[in-house]
């Protein structure tokens, strides 16, 4: 007998000491080993419908908490339905802990059924991918979780028998539990500073590589100092005061909002990237900008796929960059005086890019809104992929970092619930809601009686309009036929019911809002189908 720790335990201790404390999959035998180290930790395991919904509710907790998500899967098929939800967290930029099963190593040469080679399939879309030994499979996890620790955020993969998850630790791995600390010095701000100080046009553009309350505080400071309108990418709505006039709009995927966007950065004279990341764009936008246009990156951790003149990278903390900039460029309390945005020029910039979404009473735009002012305060929304989640980035508005949730680097459809139920886990006094599109519901409508079963209060709001919208808008523009993109959808109401929640179906905003109110009063699932005019998306996108 030894008291070493096996490597299960070893594992489930190393994620307990970054902050774990939820994990979700599908297990299969392979697996059992690990959920007895979890339970042993303090690591609360949920059972999904699919594993696909693991990762994205991983992918969630990252986002929401800081610390790393966990999703588990057995071997064969459960690999494989994780691994879309893996590479959202890669194309998301989110800390994720994949772990799958595997057989015993002594049947690998002599047996098929259900094998793959897993580490080759995750290996595109993680840090690490390492399968774990039964000899040295300590030092595969540390090295594993310095990966994860380092760089910029992105997932993890971790290939695990029942025999190498219970074979005993053989080595002392005493700094294994925690991550190391890591010193971050700021840059010399200089050349930068010299360069805002003397722009005349400067622009703001912030991405997902800087969603923080601090780094939104830095940045609200810079717009104000600077006098530089703001865009954002759809991730980081709520980074900029949506209520200043120097905020300038979302941006990225929408054609028609993006040629004002566009239009407006064809004036400037020097352009701030915060955190902009370009898996969030749309191919016009490598550059969106004119090439010669000189840009001052800021990220945490570099950005090496920004297109452009890059004359300064700035890479550390946000929020202490943003302020010494500033501070340097206009002293402590200081403002631009060479700016020559005004006023009314960013009012009529907004006014242009904002008149498509007033879309009448049943417009997707006008039912947005609608849910927001039926909602409580501080609304978090949790947006699936679709033609609904491009009119509701302009629609909706969020006042802080986080208040919605959306994949806008991999944008796989059938998210918007999963997040929904992660914001729910882990933030259970913020008021959510889920915005999703008829076919995306139906891609994980399995997450329902999850719902249910851990007793949420989670309002889930479909825009029905029986289409592929954005597809078949993309077919007609190409003036293409074939269909392939209508389909039919189930009774709203009957399904809510079967699954243990209550459901109803209105149209019109005065409607939305109503349901809506009522939807949070009453708690529990709560599933409201809005019909939709779908036409005001071609003035939209």
């Amino acid at each position: 007998m030894t008291d070493a720790p096996s490597h299960a335990l070893l594992l489930a201790q190393a994620l307990h000491a970054r902050g774990v404390r939820l994990a979700f999959g599908m297990p299969g035998g392979d697996v059992l080993p690990l959920l007895h180290a979890f339970e042993q930790v303090g690591i609360r395991f949920i059972l999904v419908r699919h594993e696909g919904s693991a990762g994205f509710m991983a992918a969630a907790v990252w986002e929401l908490t800081a610390t790393p998500g966990v999703c588990v899967a057995t071997l064969g098929p459960g690999a494989t339905n994780l691994l879309s939800g893996v590479a959202g967290a890669w194309l998301d930029r989110c800390k994720v802990v994949a772990i799958t099963g595997q057989a015993n190593a002594s049947l690998l040469p002599r047996y098929t059924h259900q094998i793959l080679d897993q580490i080759a399939l995750f290996q595109p879309v993680v840090h690490r991918s390492a399968q774990i030994s039964e000899e040295v499979g300590a030092m595969q996890i540390l090295m594993a979780m310095h990966a994860l620790d380092r760089g910029r955020p992105g997932p993890i993969h971790l290939d695990i028998s029942s025999a190498a998850a219970e074979a005993p630790v053989q080595t002392g791995v005493s700094t294994l539990l925690h991550p190391i600390a890591q010193r971050v010095d700021l840059p010399d701000l200089t050349q930068a500073a010299a360069r805002l100080a003397a722009a005349r046009r400067p622009v703001l553009i912030v991405g997902c590589g800087a969603l923080s309350i601090a780094a939104a505080n830095g940045l609200r400071r810079l717009v104000e100092s600077a006098r530089a309108p703001a865009l954002c990418t759809y991730k980081a709505l709520g980074m900029a005061d949506p209520e200043d006039p120097l905020w300038a709009g979302p941006m990225g995927l929408s054609p028609v909002v993006d040629r004002h966007q566009q239009a407006l950065l064809a004036q400037a004279d020097l352009l701030i990237a915060v955190g902009l990341d370009p898996v969030e764009l749309r191919p016009d936008w490598l550059p969106g900008w004119p090439e010669d246009l000189p840009i001052l990156s800021v990220d945490p951790h570099g950005q090496p796929d920004l297109m452009g003149n890059v004359v300064e990278e700035l890479i550390g903390p946000v929020m202490e960059i943003l302020d010494a900039m500033r501070e340097a460029a206009f002293g402590e309390e200081g403002d631009s005086e060479a700016s020559t945005w005004t006023q009314p020029e960013l009012a009529a910039h907004r006014a242009a890019w904002a008149a498509p979404f007033e879309d009448g009473p049943t417009g997707p735009a006008a039912a947005t809104r609608a849910i927001q002012r039926g909602a409580p305060p501080r609304l978090r929304l949790c947006m699936d992929v679709g033609a609904h989640r491009i009119t509701a980035s302009h629609a909706f508005i969020a006042d802080e970092p986080l208040q919605q949730l959306q994949s806008n680097g991999l944008c796989s459809m059938a998210t918007g619930l999963p997040y929904g139920i992660a914001s729910r886990l882990v933030d259970t006094d913020r008021p959510c809601a889920v915005l999703t599109g008829d076919m995306g519901l139906q891609m994980c409508l399995g997450e329902l009686g999850l719902v249910v079963e851990l007793g949420l209060d989670l309002v889930v709001v479909v825009f029905s309009d029986e289409s592929l919208s954005l597809i078949e808008l993309k077919q007609e523009r190409k003036a293409l036929g074939g269909g392939g993109v209508r389909f039919a959808n189930p009774d709203l109401v009957a399904l809510a019911q079967a699954y243990g929640g209550e459901g109803r179906v209105v149209e019109g905003e005065d409607a939305v809002e109503q349901a809506v109110r009522l939807a949070f009063e009453k708690g529990g699932l709560q599933l409201i189908g809005v019909r939709i005019d779908a036409e005001a998306y071609r003035r939209q996108m």
